[in-house]
């Protein structure tokens, strides 16, 4: 079948074989070589701080909690974890077939559901996935005397491309050793102790002296209670006094009261016997008025005659 179709169309086969010529040779110059190739790898680590806790203490408050909520990820397969003082470390194993963009995104979910129940020192858990280009390339070893290998040789390794970030172990740290001359410190002790015990002694002075200046003003204050209590009770009694002569006042003014009832009861019974005397008398002049107008009219005579009896009314 091919080789008909290879008969019929040289063409065609020829310009499909120099395509795949081609793009062979474009592949092959631009193909590089990884020796650490990028892999996804079905591992991660959550990595937490917990400042001044003991390993038991971040065992029980963070490892744990962070134990519990990855087991219910998906395609999760193992769960170790390490406690050690001030850290917890959770290694998180998947299936091979697991997603591990996705896995990070529900570890996250998980971390923040439980989060809140954490105390004030616990730090933000740091999710890691496990990747070879987390690993060194490359370690190389030096030997100096003359020069500072972490301020001269590092900073030119870290300036060159692609190195993403470097390390130094076994650096040489200069140390101090003190040696204590046990002599002096002996003789410094005593001339300490000589003074502290000068000063003990004139603070118990000082203390005896303001111990004696307390008692003595508690006894002041003694007779000042003893002379107030004596001035309160004379104040009482004038006040006891001067509330009985108040009293008797009041039953001065009292009685006065009474007096005067007993005055306007007489007078208004006096009034309302005269009364209707005045009241006759009244209407008897006010009717001779009325005959004396009918007898002589309004005239000189007339206001003569009624005259008396105006002054009357």
């Amino acid at each position: 079948m091919l080789a008909k179709f290879s008969v019929k169309k040289p063409y065609t086969i020829v310009v499909g074989a120099v395509l795949a010529i081609v793009l062979g040779i474009i592949s092959f110059t631009n193909m590089t070589v990884d020796l650490l190739p990028g892999m996804n790898m079905p591992y991660a680590i959550v990595m937490t701080t917990y400042v001044g806790a003991s390993p038991e203490e971040v065992e029980q408050a963070v490892t744990e909690p962070i134990e519990e909520a990855m087991a219910t990820i998906s395609n999760i397969k193992n769960v170790s974890s390490t406690s050690q003082e001030n850290a917890s470390v959770v290694i998180l194993e998947f299936e091979e077939s697991a997603n591990m963009d996705s896995a990070t995104i529900e570890m996250r979910e998980s971390l923040d559901m439980i989060s809140g129940y954490w105390p004030d020192t616990v730090g933000n858990p740091i999710i890691m996935k496990i990747n070879p280009d987390m690993l060194p390339v490359m370690v190389a070893a030096v030997s100096a005397t003359d020069i500072d290998v972490e301020k001269e040789v590092l900073p030119e390794l870290e300036s060159l491309e692609g190195v993403a970030s470097i390390s130094m172990t076994g650096s040489i740290e200069e140390t101090v050793e003190i040696a204590v001359d046990q002599d002096k410190v002996a003789a410094l002790n005593k001339k300490m102790e000589k003074h502290l015990k000068k000063q003990f002694k004139d603070a118990k002075k000082a203390l005896e002296d303001a111990q004696a200046e307390v008692q003595s003003g508690k006894q002041a204050l003694a007779d000042a209670q003893k002379q107030a209590t004596s001035q309160l009770g004379n104040a009482e009694a004038d006040l006891a006094v001067k509330e009985a002569e108040l009293n008797l006042g009041l039953l001065e003014i009292q009685e006065q009261i009474r007096a005067l009832e007993v005055k306007e009861a007489e007078l208004n019974e006096q009034i309302n016997t005269i009364l209707p005397g005045l009241e006759a008398k009244e209407a008897e002049l006010l009717a001779q008025k009325a005959a004396l107008k009918n007898q002589f009219g309004e005239g000189p005579e007339y206001e003569a005659a009624v005259k008396p009896i105006d002054e009357a009314l």
